[in-house]
This record gives C-alpha cells, sequence and structure tokens, in this order.
C-alpha cells in the first residue's frame, strides 16, 4: 500500500520532480564517466599522459564524491521542501508519523534508485559518443577507453543507492522530529542572521590573506611539487568562504539605505538575499571554486589544443618532405598553404647521400635559428657559402636522409657535372613548409601516412614539424583530454548544484509572491526582480570563479613550454564557459517562475 501511495505522490508531481529527476540522472551519468577513467587500470596503464595525470584523477575523484554528497543533500532539500506540507496534512488526518516516514522513506529511494539506473544508462551513453567526440575533435587514440566498465557502473551503483538510502534515513528522522504544525507553515519561517562587524572585520581579514596564500602556492608549484595542489585546494576553500561571509550581508545590508533600493522591487529583491544568502555562502563557495576548476580546466585543455601546432612548428624548419611523390602525393602536397616549397635530388651510395650545388643554390636550404637558451627564433636562408661550413651540419638538413637503423648518411655536396657522374640509388625529395600547420593538419596527416605506409623501418623517414606534432600530441593530448572532461563534469556539477540550493526554497517563496501580487504588484515587475535575484547567486561565484582560475593559470607555467602560455586565447574560452553557464541561469530562472509566481487567473 505504501509503494503504490509513494508512486501517486511521485505521479502527482512528476512535473516538479522531472526537473529533480534530470539532475540526478545528469549527476549520476558525469559520475560514471569520470570513475570509467578514474578507476580503468588498463586504461591508465597503457596511455602514459594519462597515467602520469593519475594524481590529478585522485584529487578529481574525491572531489567529485564530495561534490555528489553536497549535490544529493540540496536536491534531497528540495524533494522534502516540496511535500512537507502534504506530509503535514497526511498527519492531521490521522496518518501515524512512522507510517508517513516509511513514505518519506520510499519516495526518496524510489526517486534516487530511478536516477541512478537512468544516470548508468545515460553515462554509457556519454562515455561512447561524447568522450568519443572530444577524443576525435582532439586526433587522439586513447587504448582500452571502452563505454562499458563494470567497475565504474558498481562504484556508481554503490555510492549513489547509498548516498540515497542515507537521504531517505535522514528523512525519516527530520520527519519524525518535526511537528505537524512546522511542516504546515515551514515556507513562513524567515532567518534574519545577526551581524557583528568586529567578527566580519577578522573573517574579512582572514579571508583574504588566506586566498593569496592559496595564490602563492599556486604559483610556486615548481618550488612545493604536489603539495602546492591541496595546500591551493584547502587555504582557497576556507578563504573563499570566509570572505563570502563578511562582505556579502554587509554590502547588501549597505544597499538598502541607498536610493537604488526604493525603485520598484529592490528593496524587496535585497529582503530576499539578506536572509537568503547567508544560508547560501558554503553553497557559494563549493560553487565558485567548481566554476574556477571547470574553468580552468577547460582553458588549459584547449589551451593545449590551440598551441600545440605552434609549438611544433618550431621545432624545425620544414612541415613535410615527400620521398619521390607520386601524382597522388602532388595534388596533396600542391593543395598545402605553402610558405616555401624545395626539392632535392639525392644519391645515395653506401654511408654517403650526395647533392647538387646547383640546386642548393636555386633552392637554399631554410634553417631555423635559436637563442643562447635553445629557443627557436625565426627561419633565414644562408648563402651557399655559409651554408657549406655550418648549414650542412643542421639537423633538419641531415634527416633529409636516414638509414633503416635511424641514423643520417653522411651528407657531401657536388658540382652539377660531378653530381650527374656519381653512381648510387637517385632519390627526389620534396620539402614543405606550411605557412600555418593548425590549417593543414588534415592533409599533412594523409601525406604522412603515405610516406609511412612505402617505408618498412619508420626510422628511415624523415622527421618534419608535422611529426613533431604528432609526437606532441601523445605527450600533451592526454591532459587536453583530461582538461576538457574535467570542465565539462565540473560545469554540470556546479550549475546543478546551485540549481537545486536556489529551487529548494521556491516553494516557501510561493506565498511571498501570491501577496505581492494580490496587493497590486505587476507581473512583469515580479519576474524582473526574481531575474536579478537569482542572477546576482550566479553572479557572486562566477566573479571569484574567475578570479581563481586567471591567478590558478600560473600553476601550469611550469608545464607548458615557451611559447606556450596557459592565457593564451583565454578571452574566447571564458565567453563559451560564461554562455554555458548562462543556460544554466535561464533553466533555474525558468523553473523558478513557474514554481513561485502565481498564475495570472489568480485574484
Amino acid at each position: 500500500m505504501l509503494g503504490k501511495l509513494a508512486l501517486a505522490g511521485i505521479k502527482n508531481r512528476r512535473r516538479d520532480y522531472l526537473v529533480l529527476l534530470a539532475g540526478l540522472t545528469m549527476s549520476a551519468a558525469i559520475f560514471y564517466m569520470f570513475a570509467n577513467l578514474a578507476t580503468n587500470r588498463a586504461f591508465l596503464n597503457a596511455n602514459a599522459v594519462v597515467s602520469s595525470a593519475s594524481v590529478i584523477f585522485g584529487f578529481g575523484a574525491v572531489l567529485l564524491i564530495l561534490i555528489t554528497v553536497v549535490y544529493i543533500m540540496y536536491a534531497n532539500s528540495f524533494l522534502l521542501s516540496m511535500r512537507q506540507h502534504d506530509y503535514g496534512l497526511f498527519m492531521m488526518l490521522g496518518a501515524t508519523r512512522k507510517r508517513v516516514g516509511e513514505l518519506v522513506f520510499l519516495e526518496t529511494l524510489i526517486l534516487g534508485t530511478i536516477a541512478t539506473a537512468i544516470g548508468v544508462v545515460l553515462g554509457l551513453l556519454l562515455s561512447k559518443f561524447l568522450v568519443g567526440f572530444l577524443l576525435n575533435a582532439l586526433g587522439l587514440h586513447l587504448k582500452h577507453l571502452t563505454a562499458f566498465y563494470l567497475p565504474a557502473i558498481v562504484a556508481t551503483v554503490v555510492l549513489y543507492v547509498g548516498l540515497f538510502i542515507l537521504a531517505s534515513l535522514f528523512n525519516l528522522v527530520r520527519l519524525t522530529r518535526t511537528t505537524v504544525l512546522k511542516l504546515l507553515h515551514s515556507d513562513e519561517l524567515a532567518n534574519q542572521p545577526k551581524v557583528n562587524p568586529v567578527w566580519q572585520l577578522i573573517q574579512g581579514v582572514l579571508g583574504i590573506g588566506l586566498l593569496a596564500l592559496g595564490y602563492w602556492a599556486m604559483a610556486a608549484i615548481n618550488d612545493l611539487q604536489m603539495a602546492a595542489i591541496p595546500l591551493a585546494l584547502v587555504t582557497i576553500t576556507i578563504g573563499t568562504y570566509l570572505l563570502f561571509r563578511a562582505t556579502i550581508l554587509t554590502i547588501i545590508r549597505a544597499l538598502r539605505h541607498t536610493s537604488w533600493a526604493k525603485k520598484r522591487l529592490n528593496g524587496f529583491l535585497l529582503g530576499q538575499l539578506n536572509f537568503r544568502v547567508h544560508n547560501y555562502t558554503r553553497m557559494l563557495t563549493i560553487v565558485s571554486l567548481l566554476f574556477a576548476m571547470a574553468l580552468g580546466a577547460i582553458t588549459v585543455g584547449s589551451g593545449y589544443h590551440r598551441q600545440l601546432p605552434l609549438m611544433a612548428q618550431r621545432t624545425g624548419t620544414y612541415s613535410v618532405a615527400v620521398h619521390d611523390p607520386n601524382a597522388h602525393e602532388q595534388k596533396l602536397l600542391d593543395r598545402l598553404d605553402s610558405a616555401y616549397t624545395a626539392t632535392y635530388t639525392q644519391k645515395r651510395q653506401g654511408k654517403t647521400v650526395y647533392y647538387n650545388a646547383a640546386e642548393l643554390k636555386r633552392q637554399p636550404v631554410e634553417q631555423r635559428a635559436y637563442t643562447k637558451t635553445g629557443t627557436a627564433k625565426h627561419v633565414s636562408r644562408q648563402s651557399f657559402k655559409a651554408f657549406q661550413k655550418s648549414g650542412i651540419k643542421d639537423l633538419d638538413f641531415l634527416s633529409l636522409a636516414l638509414t633503416k637503423a635511424g641514423s643520417p648518411y653522411a651528407p657531401k655536396i657536388l658540382s652539377a657535372a660531378q653530381f650527374k657522374q656519381q653512381a648510387g640509388q637517385t632519390i627526389t625529395v620534396t620539402t614543405v613548409r606550411v605557412k600555418n600547420l593548425a590549417q593543414d593538419l588534415g592533409t599533412l596527416k594523409r601525406l604522412n601516412q603515405l610516406e609511412m605506409a612505402r617505408f618498412s623501418h619508420p626510422a628511415e623517414m624523415t622527421v618534419g614539424n608535422y611529426q613533431s606534432y604528432t609526437l606532441m600530441l601523445g605527450m600533451f593530448g592526454g591532459l587536453e583530454f583530461i582538461g576538457y572532461f574535467l570542465g565539462i563534469a565540473f560545469l554540470a556539477m556546479l550549475a546543478s548544484c546551485l540549481m537545486f540550493k536556489i529551487l529548494s526554497g521556491a516553494p516557501g517563496d510561493q506565498r511571498r509572491y501570491r501577496m505581492l501580487y494580490k496587493v497590486g504588484v505587476r507581473y512583469h515587475l515580479m519576474r524582473h526582480g526574481i531575474a536579478k535575484e537569482i542572477g546576482i547567486l550566479f553572479l557572486i561565484p562566477g566573479i571569484m570563479g574567475i578570479i581563481d582560475v586567471l591567478f590558478g593559470l600560473q600553476m601550469f607555467k611550469p608545464l607548458m613550454p615557451a611559447p606556450m602560455s596557459p592565457y593564451q586565447g583565454i578571452g574566447l574560452t571564458f565567453l563559451i564557459f560564461v554562455g554555458l553557464y548562462a543556460i544554466y541561469y535561464l533553466i533555474t530562472l525558468a523553473l523558478y517562475w513557474r514554481i513561485v509566481l502565481p498564475k495570472t487567473t489568480d485574484a
């Protein structure tokens, strides 16, 4: 009987529960994807860069579990707040606390089990398509990464079902200790926090000091090594919490004495924030940290993806070299946006490769200049005499002819007449330096594949910029993938946490907005007031998160060799991320409007 009643209650409020179910499902799906990567030892062991980032996965796994606990806590609060009045009515009609408690337990557990099951299925689909899309977009091929991984499924089910059992027990205890009168009037209780100016000043100074310590730890990662990450995480978390407690209420109360507070519903808005924000301090702290982590992860991932071609282009002079190109390869060469193309004839005999001096004069071999510290500079073309003295020993020129063992042939330059008479295997080598490696990656990849198919020994191949790019992609591509993946996961979790924290207070605001509507406040003014209130709650952690990212990117400077910089292209990344964050804001706003605003037909 209780099972039927619980299912009937869920069915009657299916529109409201659909929001809760969608959020919990996404949470379980994200956790499964992360658990799939974090627990798959074959995947971690087979991919060197991802394996070396196992510490990041370790911190991420712990953090994600903590976020999941907080998320389910607020989702559970949203669930309970919507049904408290109904449970109070059941008790007034004669139902015992025990039976109502069992009903609450069943409803919570049913919703949690459904959400977990759908979440695992969604996680399987996302692991297959989203992760696959990311890998294809980054040009990565990570081994042993499968969508279905049983230990990850078990970990997700055990965690979520276990947490929902605990949430059900929590609801049961809370309900049995709450009086019927309190349940019926739970949405009328207000919270007016007390403010102690001296204590707020101490909290503010301490918060700023801890934030400064955390930012310094991230910048000094070379000295602190891995200790920098937990130190920054702890100090920034506590510092943000103390700063929020010290400043937000003070700012709100100061605004209440301005002329702006007397316009339209601004005074009501500040009053709402005054008793709401104090209880939001912990949530705003968590969201600001998640915002920073998500934005930072995506920024670093996109930074690696954007700058790898540039870094590879500086490792040598030519992008690709093709030996004896056939008609198909020549078409591909013609398709490249070439900055410089040269074709040289080689004659190989013994351990020596011979070049025609006339060709070298007509098509000078390009060489890259380097600073004393080894940093690559511009590409230049030496005179033939200078090239004979020093350029002939340049690594790029030597790699135009490699033996099966991978060692270069000894180069020797002959006059046109001598070259014509010289015996040996004749080979033509066409070198191309493209203007922009990133734009021609597709064509270069095809040329590289055709060249590799012609050589049974990879060591014989000429090493150009594109080959350097593929090597670097193998080294840094795993970090790109981790950055994008963590960014997407943290964004979904942070926005969902904030959304449910806001929606958990929505049932209590229904009466206030109905009263405003009945005393003549226009409908569009209430909509605008709610938009401002929720906008502020989204804006506070967003601003703090951006500040954290700007300081936190210092941590990745030592991990990015010159000329790479974690700040390059940051504007576009920020814009895209803020756009996604704004979408969550609009979804939360629409749901909040639907819950709290009276129907226009109400008198």
